[in-house]
């Protein structure tokens, strides 16, 4: 069954339910209130008490890359390409690449099915998500004969050959950085995250996990500051009221960062199973350090419980030095329910980015 509104869900037939229920609830009313370029519709399929939330896009190309493959993939490195040191005929050759795959995107339609959204830059799986895969992928191609269906995020290989296994094709995603607090470090990765800890203790700023009432205003401009003015306007666009409810509903670790008062960074860790992951974050980057510190939190923590972290992308030379390590991370998209003429461009854009994409991580990301 298919449920499009959460009042209608009959959760006492809800045996497994792998996403918090207020967090459901608020994406099935709405997610733009909360992420202004995010546009989707969120509905859930129940097979055997097992409730298998999914996103509906269908067609807009400028919402934020972590729910458009035109933004992740031309729009967010158009940002990139900008803000790099190239050669002329680099930039062109890039910038040539970069059209042919908006042309090619375009043909898909970018209509898609996203199983299992967060709306996070990543999203942590377990094993059980994909008990029904074969289920809800008959359900949802039928429903939804001209939408891809998306698994994303896959960095962890026993989940990607699962959904191999049962039709999808991996579509490279990122380079990602894994730290695993059980593993044996260097001298000097854990020297490194000594000193960042010892750096906070110089500060004088203050560490909690409490807000009040009035400071999710003030979280807004440290997020900005670090991924839309630094990094690109296509990162996702937070309100304060979606930091306001993720605080007081949904389960995070926080970690905030004052200055007297003045909040002058803060990170949102999101635990799934033994791994962490930093789902919001953001800092005052007039303090030196900050990034050092903040995240040195969040790996003391790691260690004390013994946990990993699944670091997302970016600030590579930071992440290595701790000691986390690179991976790929892949999306897995299912297309053989589509027709040919819109089939061709997804089967087209995933044939030529996966092998060259990771080629160039590798590379680039991998040392």
């Amino acid at each position: 069954m298919i449920y499009t509104r959460f009042e209608t869900i009959p959760f006492e037939q809800v045996t497994d339910l792998h996403i918090n229920k207020d967090y459901l609830k608020y994406m099935m009313n709405g997610m733009e209130r909360g992420i202004t370029n995010v546009h989707a519709k969120v509905e859930v399929l129940l097979i055997d008490g097992h409730l298998i939330p999914y996103s509906v896009k269908s067609g807009a190309y400028n919402d934020s890359w972590i729910h458009s493959f035109t933004g992740q993939y031309i729009e967010e490195m158009v940002s990139e390409v900008e803000r790099m040191t190239l050669p002329s005929i680099a930039r062109k050759g890039a910038a040539l690449l970069l059209s042919a795959g908006r042309l090619i995107l375009k043909g898909t339609r970018e209509k898609t099915v996203t199983v299992f959204p967060s709306f996070m830059s990543t999203t942590l799986y377990s094993d059980n998500q994909l008990k029904y895969i074969s289920q809800l992928t008959e359900e949802l191609s039928r429903r939804y004969p001209r939408h891809a269906l998306v698994f994303r995020t896959v960095s962890e290989e026993a989940v990607k050959e699962q959904l191999e296994a049962a039709g999808y094709a991996p579509l490279i995603s990122r380079a990602i950085y894994v730290y695993d607090a059980a593993e044996s470090h260097t001298k000097n990765e854990r020297k490194d995250l000594k000193k960042d800890i010892k750096k906070l203790e110089k500060s004088g700023l203050s560490v909690s996990d409490e807000l009040s009432a009035t400071d999710f205003d003030a979280l807004i401009p440290l997020y900005t500051q670090v991924y839309l003015d630094k990094y690109s306007i296509h990162n996702p666009h937070y309100t304060a009221d979606f930091f306001r409810f993720i605080y007081d509903y949904v389960p995070l670790k926080w970690f905030v960062l004052r200055d007297g008062d003045h909040i002058v960074s803060f990170m949102a860790v999101q635990q799934k199973g033994d791994m962490l992951f930093p789902a919001y974050f953001g800092m005052d980057q007039s303090y030196k350090g900050l990034y050092f510190m903040t995240s040195g939190l969040l790996y003391q923590y790691a260690n004390e419980k013994g946990l990993k972290i699944n670091n997302s992308a970016g600030a590579k030379d930071y992440k290595l030095a701790r000691g986390s390590r690179p991976f790929l991370e892949y999306h897995l998209v299912y297309t053989k329910h589509l027709k040919i003429e819109q089939r061709i461009f997804y089967d087209l854009f995933v044939k030529c980015a996966t092998p060259l994409g990771a080629f160039l991580l590798k590379k680039l990301q991998f040392k």
